[in-house]
């Protein structure tokens, strides 16, 4: 098995320039993102496979301009990933700019798939972005 760091960097490149291929190259059939969120916020939830993957990423640009995803902390234990970043966004709906601290915590099979991905975001910054004035 290749590093599982570089096999999570290389995940988020390419999800974030061509998500159907990163389905493709990276998901395993039984994938699952949990991204639990307070109920305003539109893309809160649990995902299942590549079409729930591709669902998350649609829901998201639906309702965030994301700025880029500043990544600065990665670690790995086993099957485990662990990145720490810096996300900026603009709210579409409030026209509200929030900068927030998020984690993302990624498991992998052994064939290096993906097969969860649960994100912790700072749900207070990002939470207030989305409540109308």
């Amino acid at each position: 098995m290749t590093n599982l760091i570089e096999r999570a960097k290389d995940f988020y490149k390419l999800a974030l320039t061509d998500p159907v291929a990163a389905t493709v190259e990276f998901l395993a059939d039984d994938f699952v993102l949990e991204n639990y969120l307070p109920e305003h916020i539109p893309f809160g939830g649990r995902y299942v496979g590549a079409e729930g993957f591709i669902q998350y990423l649609t829901e998201i640009a639906g309702g965030i301009d994301m700025g880029p995803l500043q990544m600065d902390e990665w670690c790995a234990n086993g099957n485990t990933v662990v990145a720490r970043g810096v996300e900026d966004s603009l709210v579409r709906s409030t026209s509200k700019k929030y900068s927030m601290v998020y984690v993302h915590w990624l498991t992998f099979n052994d064939d290096g798939q993906l097969t969860n991905m649960r994100e912790y975001n700072d749900t207070a910054a990002m939470g207030s972005a989305f409540k109308p004035v």
